[in-house]
C-alpha cells in the first residue's frame, strides 16, 4: 500500500477513536448547557413509537387451478446429441 493511503488510513483511525472518546466523556456545567448540546440531546431522545391496526382480511378464493395428468413418455425428452454417432477421425 502507499504511503499516503496508509497514514490517511491511520487519521481516519484515529479521528474515529478521538470521537468516541470525545463522546463519552464530554461534560456540562450547567442544566441550561446539557439542554443545548446536540449529543445530549441525541442520547436521551426516544425513537418515535408508530402504532398501526392490522385490517381484517377476508381471503375469497377466485379460481381453482386444475392440473392436466402428463404421461411418462411426455416428460422423458431425448437429447439430439446422445443420437448420432462418434466423429470418425
Amino acid at each position: 500500500m502507499r504511503p499516503v493511503i496508509k497514514s490517511i488510513a491511520v487519521l481516519c483511525l484515529l479521528l474515529t477513536l478521538w470521537s468516541a472518546a470525545a463522546y463519552v466523556m464530554h461534560d456540562h456545567t450547567s442544566a441550561t448547557d446539557a439542554e443545548k448540546c446536540a449529543v445530549c440531546v441525541a442520547a436521551h431522545s426516544t425513537s418515535p413509537t408508530f402504532s398501526s391496526a392490522l385490517p381484517n382480511a377476508i381471503f375469497v378464493p377466485i379460481a381453482a387451478v386444475t392440473v392436466k395428468p402428463v404421461s411418462v413418455d411426455c416428460r422423458v425428452i431425448p437429447f439430439a446429441l446422445n443420437v448420432r454417432p462418434p466423429p470418425a477421425v
